[in-house]
C-alpha cells in the first residue's frame, strides 16, 4: 500500500478569502494597493471622457415660476406669440439684430411634453391672447411652454397695444450646412440637445410638433438659427425626419419673419455630409 503524500502547510497554501474570517494578509496587501490604482486610472478615464464632450452651451429653461405674456397670436407656419420687446429681457446679441428692425418679439409656443399646439388654436390666429408659461432661451432666441392648464392660452379679453406684424422679407435661394434639431431641446429643455445622442429623442419632439430649427455657423463661429418649413411655407415636410441629428447640407428659399430666419426647403433639397 502506497503512502499518502505529504499534506502542504499552511505557509505553502494560497490565500483564500473567506467572508466571516479576517483577510488573509498577503490578500490584503494586494488589495490596499490594487484598490487605489484602479481607483485613480478609473477617475482620469473620467475626467478625460468629460473633457472630451461639447460644451452644451448656455440654454436655459427657466421653468422656477411661471409668466404671463401677452401679444398676438400666429398659427403658421408653428404657434408663434408675437409680444413688444417690454414683454421680456430686450437685449439681444448683435448676431439677432443684424437682420430686423422689428420693434416686436417672436416667441416659439410649444405645450410639455414632446408636443406643440392644442385644439383649436386657428381661431386665434391673428387674435390678441394672454398665453401663461416657462421660458427656454439661448443666444436671445426664446421660446415659451405654456402651462398644462387650458386656459394658459386664451383671448384676451382686454384691449392691447397691438405689436405691429413682421413683413415676410425674402432674401434668396441659399446651400447651407449644419444639423436639424428640435427647438424645444435646444433651447434648454436637454443638454446636450443635439448630436447622435440626441437624435431619437429630437425626431420624436419634431413629429409631435415642435419646430424644426436648423443650426449653422457664421464666420465668426457663432450659432446660426433658421426655422425650417416646407416650400409653401407650413411645417416641415415628414420626409425630413430621417435626417434629424446629422450633420447635413441643405438648400432652400431664406426669408425673414421679424427676427426670425425662416428656410423654406423640402426633403429632396436636403443631404447628409
Amino acid at each position: 500500500m502506497s503512502a499518502l503524500p505529504p499534506r502542504p502547510s499552511a505557509l505553502s497554501e494560497p490565500p483564500f478569502y473567506v467572508g466571516y474570517l479576517p483577510v488573509p494578509k498577503p490578500l490584503a496587501a494586494f488589495l490596499w494597493l490594487a484598490v487605489p490604482i484602479a481607483l485613480s486610472i478609473l477617475a482620469i478615464v473620467a475626467i478625460a471622457t468629460a473633457r472630451s464632450q461639447r460644451d452644451p452651451g448656455g440654454a436655459v429653461w427657466n421653468d422656477a415660476k411661471a409668466r404671463e405674456f401677452h401679444g398676438i397670436f400666429i398659427a403658421r407656419p408653428y404657434p408663434m406669440l408675437l409680444v413688444r420687446p417690454t414683454e421680456g429681457d430686450t437685449s439681444k446679441p448683435d448676431s439677432l439684430k443684424r437682420d430686423t428692425t422689428s420693434s416686436s418679439e417672436l416667441f416659439l409656443l410649444v405645450e410639455m411634453g414632446k408636443h406643440a399646439g392644442r385644439d383649436g388654436l386657428s381661431a386665434m390666429d391673428g387674435k390678441p391672447v394672454v398665453a401663461s408659461g416657462w421660458t427656454l432661451e439661448r443666444d436671445g432666441r426664446r421660446m415659451i411652454e405654456l402651462e398644462p392648464d387650458a386656459k394658459a392660452l386664451a383671448l384676451q379679453e382686454t384691449s392691447i397695444s397691438v405689436p405691429p406684424t413682421p413683413v415676410i422679407v425674402p432674401r434668396g435661394r441659399v446651400t447651407l450646412q449644419g444639423e436639424i434639431v428640435d427647438s424645444k431641446c435646444y433651447l434648454g429643455a436637454m443638454k446636450p440637445g443635439e448630436g447622435k445622442t440626441h437624435k431619437a429623442c429630437a425626431t420624436l419632439c419634431i413629429r409631435g410638433g415642435i419646430p424644426p430649427v436648423l443650426v449653422t455657423r457664421d464666420e465668426n463661429e457663432a450659432r446660426v438659427y433658421y426655422l425650417l418649413v416646407d416650400p409653401s411655407g407650413g411645417p416641415l415636410d415628414s420626409g425630413a425626419w430621417p435626417f434629424i441629428g446629422d450633420p447635413v447640407e441643405v438648400t432652400g428659399d431664406f426669408e425673414l419673419l421679424g427676427e426670425f430666419r425662416v428656410l423654406k426647403l423640402s426633403p429632396r433639397d436636403i443631404s447628409r455630409r
